[in-house]
């Protein structure tokens, strides 16, 4: 035993005694394949998934492998190595390279969420971006919106909230005001305020109000979401049992897919949009159509264009979808940085519905279909929470009140 220690021992020191400079590129090369293996146990990874992501650092000729286990940017590239030109949809459940991209799409969700914009949460009122948009609930009345003006150390100015006409004899100085808002990459907020004054100035009137060290912070992001303008087809379903993947050849309604996640995205479409109504969609990423389902959550509706944007809740899709998914939001290849997210070329929405271009120059956006709402049960916090993308108040063709009192 103490021999061969001693040997292990004499080593080191004749490694240690070495001249500077004089590692040959091969030893270089095997010390680095060690860091990577090591670091890729360290990562949760088997011996045969790191045989193939070393493969794949080697095929992205990444200068330093190791560091694909800190750095979004090689680790994408190795993803992408693996992912090659092959559909997700033709990848099987067991194949070696189809197992691994799930845990590198995992992995690279993990390392995207630990990021501190995802972590850190607000503590103060006092922190909150002059701009942010909220929205605004009072005993009596409705839900109204409105966004901070300005944010000194003793008061926040916000702009007058608009919404429905307020109730007759309602005053805003009368009870506590609640706030909701979501911050951008990060979650929902909830704080209870009071009216100080009103405050005039030479864009108008505004309110000004108290400052709250009582924030509640709730449904943090558990996905990470990617700006798009992506041609889509939808599909209203009368109910989420019609849910299927399987691809339609109808027209459906066109749609522009504004932002996406695994779990949701955002949708522009023609007409005034329901929430509650249930749907399929229809798209194309990295030339393969996609097919998932969901839930209108909510919608903006803007009056002057006829448009609304829809945010809405897929039902968690197979696998496939979801790595396709993700491989836009993470932009394995780069393209959509390099594209700036300009939708696909013209024809695109032909291919996702299977018509020819001549029958699609002949459609128009359509309404969705109604369903019955149930006005009985209060919106609930997810509900009203304005999303960072959502429109001014005033551009969603909201009237301002009548009453400001």
């Amino acid at each position: 035993m103490w021999i061969a220690v001693l040997a292990v021992l004499l080593i080191i020191l004749v490694f240690l005694l070495r001249p500077k400079g004089s590692f040959s590129a091969s030893e270089t090369h095997r010390r680095g394949r060690i860091e990577f293996y090591s670091k890729g146990m360290d990562a949760g990874f088997s011996l045969a998934e790191i045989n193939l992501l070393w493969s794949a650092a080697v095929r992205a000729d990444l200068p330093n492998p190791p560091v694909i286990y800190g750095s979004v940017e090689e680790l994408d590239k190795a993803i992408n190595q693996i992912a090659g030109e092959k559909k997700f949809s033709d990848r099987k459940g067991l194949e070696p390279e189809t197992v691994i991209l799930k845990k590198l799409f995992n992995y690279r969700k993990k390392i995207e969420m630990s990021r501190p914009k995802y972590k850190s949460g607000l503590k103060t009122t006092r922190d909150i971006a002059v701009g942010q948009r909220l929205t605004i609930r009072s005993g009596g009345a409705g839900i109204y919106t409105s966004k901070i003006i300005d944010n000194e150390q003793a008061y926040m100015t916000i702009s007058i909230p608009v919404g429905d006409p307020l109730p007759p004899g309602f005053s805003w100085r009368q009870g506590r005001i609640n706030v909701y808002f979501w911050r951008k990459d990060d979650a929902g907020y909830f704080f209870q305020t009071k009216l100080i004054e009103r405050y005039y100035d030479r864009k108008g009137q505004h309110f000004r109000i108290n400052h709250s060290d009582n924030i509640l912070r709730s449904q943090k992001r558990k996905s990470v979401r990617a700006p798009a303008k992506i041609p889509a087809r939808m599909y209203p379903l009368k109910t989420l049992d019609d849910a299927n993947l399987w691809m339609e050849s109808a027209s459906g309604l066109s749609c522009i897919i504004l932002d996406i996640s695994e779990d949701g995205a955002a949708l522009r479409i023609g007409g005034k949009g329901r929430k509650g109504q249930p749907f399929k969609l229809q798209f194309k990423i990295r030339n393969e159509i996609l097919v998932v389902s969901g839930v209108v959550k909510r919608v903006t509706y803007k009056q002057k264009e006829d448009e609304s944007v829809l945010h809405v809740e897929f039902i968690p899709p197979p696998e496939n979808i979801r790595m396709a998914i993700l491989s836009y939001v993470f932009d394995i290849d780069r393209t959509r940085a390099a594209k700036g997210n300009e939708s696909d070329q013209d024809g695109v929405l032909s291919v996702i519905s299977g018509l020819n271009p001549e029958a699609d120059e002949s459609e128009r956006e359509g309404e969705l279909l109604p369903i019955q709402e149930n006005e009985e049960n209060e919106e609930e916090l997810e509900e009203i929470l304005p999303e960072e993308d959502s429109e001014d108040a005033e551009e969603a063709g909201i009237e301002e009140l009548e009453s400001v009192d």
